[in-house]
């Protein structure tokens, strides 16, 4: 679970830049090199036609930005204060457990607080045993999860040390 989360953490980070790059298409590029100094010199560019093909079918996709997860949710309330519920419950998270990334959510007509940035059931699991103490009715539900989000790691992932101790 550690080694996904890392590969998704660096695979963000290579999205990331390359949407930074993708503001500079190979068109715009292309363009700027053409352009005369003042010395009057220019750069001449030519492609093939496989080459400019590729690049334009490149150019073309769409990159994501969300991957399908588990969140833990610890609070959900559609009651007359339910906003204020919930965000007192996301502060009272937030002190308890400041390594957890915490979610305050309206989804019609529910206030929800869900913690947690995991892949797969099992770390969800994992993680809500950690704290089902003090937020016995929480469960995991399966969410999108930016990756910008599962980039802002808060914790170490130690899932081995939890798993062999459920298994002792």
């Amino acid at each position: 679970m550690r080694f996904i989360r890392i590969i998704l953490t660096i695979m963000a980070f290579v999205v990331g830049g390359s949407l930074m790059a993708e503001a500079q298409s190979i068109d715009s590029m292309r363009m700027a090199l053409s352009e005369r100094t003042e010395q009057g010199n220019f750069i001449h560019i030519e492609e093939d036609d496989a080459t400019a093909s590729s690049v334009r079918a490149v150019e073309g996709v769409t990159k994501p930005s969300k991957v399908s997860g588990y969140r833990v949710v610890i609070f959900f309330d559609n009651s007359q204060y339910a906003g204020d519920n919930a965000n007192e419950v996301l502060t009272t998270f937030r002190e308890r457990y400041p390594l957890i990334n915490a979610y305050l959510v309206y989804e019609s007509p529910y206030f929800k607080v869900s913690v947690g940035d995991c892949l797969s059931m099992e770390e969800a699991v994992i993680l809500m045993n950690s704290f089902i103490g003090d937020y016995p009715k929480a469960f995991p539900k399966r969410e999108d999860i930016k990756l910008s989000e599962l980039a802002d790691v808060r914790r170490p992932v130690v899932v081995e040390e939890q798993v062999d101790s459920l298994f002792l």
